[in-house]
């Protein structure tokens, strides 16, 4: 295995993602680890292809980074966990190249926020992040020797809870970005325009190798739990492709892969050399600013006008004491609960029904039912009850439903019982906040309080503002079926429909008939669901 690690090192690897992907196998201990191995090295070129093609192919540079002091902004562990489930059934239907293929893009989304680059974001990244990149892949063996030589005990220890993966990436980018700027601010431009291997400090080096150990004995670690988790379901171990074949290939093809690696960085040089000539000549990059940090810089710009919007909207409704969606008083639900994406924008559809509706909320607050020893009708069926398990109710998803039952919510009783605020401590997940939180109890009310009403359904409805039965009940088919359209209209309305057509006026009367229908009986489904 060793000699053909050193031919790929020699000739096939031409980045930094190359040689974290190839330098991780060794460091590989488990027995189904090293089968895992064997199958990559085998298929060492659509291994290394994958490494690179979330830069070349994807392009989805804002899925690269997290940045650590934006409240841990980017998409790196979400799509690293799609890669690692796309590598799952690879390797679970035997499917031996593309599960070498997703394992190399994985490790590039699993890296690239270790590098203190992809930790942060400033002005000046913009000038210095193309030259730092080529700077560190050309010193990549010098850097390697000094963690070689250094012998740094690196113990990398994954979590067994759902969302492991993501969990270590946000754990490497916020060691990693200590040193953001202290790289930045010790690169000498100059003299790396001329050699890039001496355009970064010994300072920055001995940093950069500390990470780079880091990166490939976390990589090793993630190929351990992979080829042990696909063993556990195929109930057999993976098999052990020689090594022969693999090294007769990769030897064949060296005098190729050196030719287009002196390509790649002949191509790179002129590139870094162009960017630093503009920004001489001009004080600022326009033509030469390098696409990962234009794409990066754009996405984080929408993101901070998406900021502005939401703070100044929750300034202006801060003075009110009561949140009227759709002209519903919706009482003991924060602002945040119900966006304003998921009601009806015209405030003059709400003044007119405002009276009407507050009569039907004051009659049925939205507070969690209690058993009042009525039984169901045989005739009145409801899609979801209390006992049912989380994963039945509207928006969560199985991986979603996990997480909560690692923090001990398991039904849909326990869910909705449970305070917002504290389930969104507990699941210390950035993508899932309180409001979310919220607005999944709001959904799964609607659901269980309604006849026959399935997940979208319930989605519609309360995103439209309609999160009691009695409001449904009480609206007559136009004003509803105006209210849903409007809804479903918006993205949050789109995402739920998935490309269905919005429901028409006949869907909605048998929402209403339901609720009518479900008036005396949905007392008796919270105390046979309870």
């Amino acid at each position: 295995m060793h000699p053909l690690l050193s031919i790929l090192r020699a000739a096939h690897c031409r980045s930094t993602h190359h040689y974290f992907a190839i330098d991780a196998l060794p460091l590989v201990e488990t027995d189904a680890g090293v089968r895992l191995t064997k199958t990559l090295l085998r298929h060492h070129d659509h291994y290394l292809r994958g490494a690179k093609d979330p830069d070349t192919r994807f392009r989805d540079f804002q899925n690269h980074v997290v940045h650590v002091t934006d409240g841990y902004w980017g998409g790196a562990p979400r799509v690293a966990h799609q890669w690692y489930d796309r590598l799952q059934k690879y390797l679970r239907t035997d499917r031996w190249t593309d599960a070498a293929h997703a394992a190399g893009v994985l490790s590039h989304y699993f890296t690239d926020p270790i590098m203190p680059l992809h930790t942060q974001q400033s002005g000046r990244e913009k000038v210095l992040h193309r030259p730092i990149e080529w700077s560190v892949t050309k010193s990549y063996q010098t850097i390697m020797k000094m963690w070689d030589r250094d012998q740094m005990k690196i113990v990398f220890e994954m979590s067994d809870q759902p969302g492991w993966l993501g969990e270590a990436i946000l754990h490497g980018a916020r060691h990693a970005n200590q040193y953001y700027f202290p790289l930045m601010d010790t690169y000498d431009l100059g003299r790396g325009r001329r050699k890039p291997q001496e355009g970064l400090s010994l300072i920055a080096k001995q940093a950069l190798a500390e990470l780079f150990g880091l990166a490939v004995t976390g990589w090793a670690r993630v190929i351990e739990r992979a080829a042990a988790d696909a063993e556990a379901v195929k109930g057999e171990s993976l098999p052990s492709p020689s090594a022969p074949l693999a090294m007769i290939l990769a030897t064949a093809r060296v005098p190729m892969r050196l030719w287009i690696r002196n390509l790649d960085h002949a191509s790179e040089r002129r590139a870094v050399e162009a960017l630093i000539e503009e920004f001489e000549r001009t004080g600022e990059l326009k033509q030469n600013l390098s696409a990962e940090v234009d794409i990066v810089h754009r996405v984080i710009k929408v993101h901070e006008d998406e900021k502005v919007w939401k703070k100044r909207r929750s300034q202006l409704q801060s003075d009110r004491t009561e949140i009227k969606v759709q002209g519903i008083k919706v009482q003991g639900i924060k602002v945040q609960g119900i966006k304003a994406q998921n009601a009806a924008s015209d405030l003059d559809q709400v003044k007119a029904t405002e009276s009407k509706q507050d009569a039907q909320t004051e009659r049925e607050p939205l507070v969690l039912p209690f058993p009042t020893g009525k039984e169901v009708p045989v005739n009145v069926r409801y899609s979801l009850h209390l006992q049912d398990a989380l994963v039945d109710a509207p928006s969560i998803g199985p991986r979603t439903a996990d997480r909560f039952t690692a923090i001990g919510i398991h039904s849909v009783h326990h869910f909705l019982k449970a305070d917002p605020g504290t389930m969104c401590d507990e699941l210390a997940t950035r993508w899932i906040s309180e409001s979310i939180i919220t607005l999944w109890q709001v959904q799964a009310k609607v659901m269980c309080s309604v006849p026959e009403l399935n997940c979208l359904e319930s989605q519609l409805l309360a995103g439209s503002g309609f999160v009691t039965r009695q409001s449904i009940a009480d609206c007559d088919v136009e004003t509803l079926h105006k209210a849903v359209s409007h809804y479903a209209a918006t993205s949050a309305g789109k995402r739920y429909l998935r490309g269905q057509s919005p429901p028409n006026l006949a869907d909605v009367q048998s929402w209403i008939d339901n609720a009518i229908r479900g008036g005396t009986a949905h007392q008796g489904n919270v105390n046979k669901a309870a």
